[in-house]
């Protein structure tokens, strides 16, 4: 299944890498890759609920890899901040490929319970990595691609890939449902730009602090409109994004044709971007399709304070 181009691919993404021994269940048809990095427990557990109460799932349908992304140690403070963040995440009573859990009195009782819906539904697995080379978001899809294709090739599939970030939820029932009948009543869709929902929810309920954040969207927005005003007053293109653009918090795609394009860029930001180019650009050399769905396939993003990449509320 995987032609030479997806398993050069492979092969670099998991050289020297421990795999996931447990095998994808026979009737997987879909992979969920999520890279975490600082990411709050209660984002994350929300994500997986989400997942968990799609309607018409049967079993062994689905499976979610989990990239947990310290980055390259550098001394700072942010990165133990980074670390200690990730290793709360790593103590959730949730990995399939884990028997160490930490302590439950650790976690408050819904998360605790949350975590049980979701194990009981399907397997997430975590793909621990304590310093990815780079440490950038390209590179944790791209680790997550790599095995998904890997653990697809094994069943004899070119499955479905789908990535969101961690602090996207899916408020729609039959999300998943619709993205796998889309995928395979037409063999020749090889991705798909997914859309995003935007919702102002910060990881606070002090309401000094949602004050604080208010202020600090609208001057992003405000900051975001000077700039195009001012690349116009230059003469610049101003185009605004294509309508067709990949977002990476939502993107969908066939393993083995994702893996043979070479998945992401192992950029910080823009990695979404060159994904839907080079997906655009394979889809053109075999035959195959890539279309925007961002109307009827949706996925829900919290607006918060960040300062992961210049598009972020404290990065711009």
């Amino acid at each position: 299944m995987l032609d030479t181009r997806a398993s050069a691919f492979v092969r670099k993404r998991l050289q020297d890498v421990s795999l996931i021994e447990t095998p994808m269940h026979k009737h997987c048809r879909v992979c969920v890759v999520v890279p975490i990095y600082r990411e709050p427990v209660h984002r994350v557990v929300n994500l997986l609920v989400s997942l968990a109460r799609q309607q018409v799932l049967s079993e062994g349908d689905i499976e979610v890899l989990c990239v947990v992304n310290n980055g390259p140690d550098d001394g700072t403070n942010a990165w133990k901040a980074v670390k200690q963040s990730n290793a709360l995440v790593m103590d959730l009573p949730l990995w399939r490929n884990s028997d160490g859990f930490g302590s439950h009195l650790r976690f408050p009782t819904e998360v605790l319970e949350a975590c049980s819906e979701v194990r009981s539904v399907f397997p997430v697995y975590a793909i621990n990595e304590p310093e990815l080379a780079t440490g950038t978001v390209g590179e944790a899809r791209n680790r997550g691609l790599a095995e998904a294709a890997v653990r697809f090739d094994r069943q004899g599939k070119n499955g479905l890939v789908i990535f969101l970030d961690a602090d996207v939820v899916i408020d729609d029932p039959n999300y998943l449902s619709q993205a796998l009948r889309l995928f395979e009543q037409d063999k020749e869709i090889v991705a798909v730009s997914g859309g995003v929902k935007l919702v102002f929810d910060p990881d606070t309920r002090d309401e000094t602090e949602r004050l604080r954040l208010d202020a600090l969207v609208e001057r992003f927005l405000r900051r975001r409109r000077y700039q195009f005003l001012e690349r116009f007053r230059q003469g610049e293109a101003t185009r605004l994004m294509p309508s067709d653009a990949f977002v990476g918090q939502h993107i969908l795609a066939r393993s083995a044709d994702a893996a043979a394009w070479q998945g992401f860029p192992d950029w910080k930001s823009g990695e979404d971007t060159e994904f839907g180019n080079r997906a655009k650009q394979y889809a053109m050399q075999e035959g195959k399709r890539v279309i925007d769905k961002k109307v009827e396939l949706t996925v829900v993003n919290a607006i918060r304070d960040s300062d992961r990449t210049g598009a972020s509320l404290s990065g711009s």
